[in-house]
């Protein structure tokens, strides 16, 4: 590979700056105590991931924890009618369970009647006698109840998929959370405009940096023509900003959607992965060779 560059993950020390490769991903930073205080966290696929992040973040005296998180996917959940959307949609469910209702019978019908008329009619007092028909009792008849509707026949699944309840998938990640630290209070601030993530106007991609995004979410393209960086779906507005930056580092990149299998930036052709290779350094120990840049 040659001499290192200046900008590769091994020619300097690690510091807590290089935290800005998890932002640049899935990360997040969330304020604490007026802005005096900061944490990171990321929601990383694999155990292996989250493991190599720990040790990354523990090299540059950064404590963090790891912890699984269960949740449920739900295709098209809180999707208004007529949208679009790239794919289903993650909803965490919490299932309570309800006693069920006791059961009131309902009250017999005579209990509901008032008492019988007298049989004979009463004179009335100008003269005239009311008028009784049939058997002259005025007993109120009882009201039959309504039958219950019958239950409608269930639809067969159509060969579209049409028609057919969406089947809830249980998905699990991996949550990396550091501690509130005073030195990660300025990168927070840097990084997001009130709840909007942003990428800073100044920002330049390292070795390190990249080395952590990486790590974070990088891997080869299946077919293996091309790396890919994977970016914050919930922050579209840092993907074109990430897309400059890393063209300025010297590695120029296509922007993918997310039908195409993004948010994220992908990195192709021979020279450029060799550079890739060479800044974000060698692969930490217990990293998956698929997932790390290589030439």
């Amino acid at each position: 590979m040659g001499q290192l560059s200046f900008y590769s993950a091994e020619a300097r020390q690690p510091c807590v700056g290089d935290l800005a490769g998890l932002l640049c991903g899935p990360g997040r930073a969330l304020g604490f105590a007026r802005g005096r205080a900061a944490r990171v966290e990321v929601a990383l696929d694999t155990p292996d991931r989250a493991a190599a992040v720990v040790a990354a973040l523990a090299e540059r005296g950064v404590q963090a924890r790891s912890e699984l998180v269960r949740a449920v996917r739900v295709p098209g959940a809180d999707e208004p009618p007529g949208a679009s959307v790239d794919g289903p949609v993650e909803v965490e469910v919490e299932v309570e369970e309800a006693e069920p209702p006791e059961d009131v019978p309902g009250a017999p019908v005579d209990d509901l009647v008032e008492d019988d008329p007298p049989d004979e009619p009463v004179d009335d007092p100008d003269g005239f006698a009311p008028v009784v028909i049939g058997s002259g009792r005025s007993r109120p008849t009882a009201v039959e109840p309504e039958p219950e509707p019958e239950p409608e026949p269930e639809s067969e699944p159509r060969a579209d998929g049409e028609g057919t309840a969406a089947e809830p998938v249980v998905t699990e990640s991996w949550q990396v959370t550091t501690a509130f630290r005073t030195d990660l209070a300025g990168l927070a601030a840097q990084w997001f405009d009130g709840d909007r993530k942003v990428v800073p106007p100044d920002f330049t991609l390292d070795g390190a940096a990249l080395r952590l995004w990486a790590l974070a979410s990088g891997r080869w393209v299946e077919s293996g023509s091309g790396y890919l960086l994977g970016l914050d779906p919930g922050a579209p507005g840092t993907h074109e900003a990430l897309r400059k930056a890393l063209a300025t580092s010297g590695l120029p990149s296509t922007l993918l959607t997310g039908r195409a299998g993004g948010p994220a930036l992908r990195v192709t052709g021979r020279r450029r992965l060799e550079r890739l290779a060479e800044l974000v350094g060698r692969a930490p120990r217990g990293v998956a060779e698929r997932t790390w840049p290589a030439a």
